[in-house]
């Protein structure tokens, strides 16, 4: 059983002296606030590649105007009479 590349006396070890430094109150208050954030950060963690595949789709294409003006039309553009 490797935890973070820690072996399981490490890992008896380092809580041990975590009950020596806290106290057994303070360390479950402590045990509880570590896991909310880690909580978070999975929670995080997972939305970036949703995040990612988001910005990754092409955006829709736009909705052409109802009516686009002739060229050669000469409502717009009226020639002066010719004398």
């Amino acid at each position: 059983m490797n935890f973070f590349g820690i072996g399981p006396l490490e890992l008896l070890f380092v809580i041990m002296l975590a009950l020596l430094v806290l106290g057994p109150n303070r360390m479950v208050d402590t045990a509880r606030t570590l896991g909310k954030y880690l909580r978070e950060f999975q929670r995080i963690t997972s939305e970036i590649p949703r995040l990612i595949s988001l910005d990754d789709e092409p955006s829709p294409p736009r909705s052409a105007p109802d009516k686009l003006p002739d060229p050669k039309s000469d409502e717009d553009n009226p020639k002066p009479p010719e004398a």
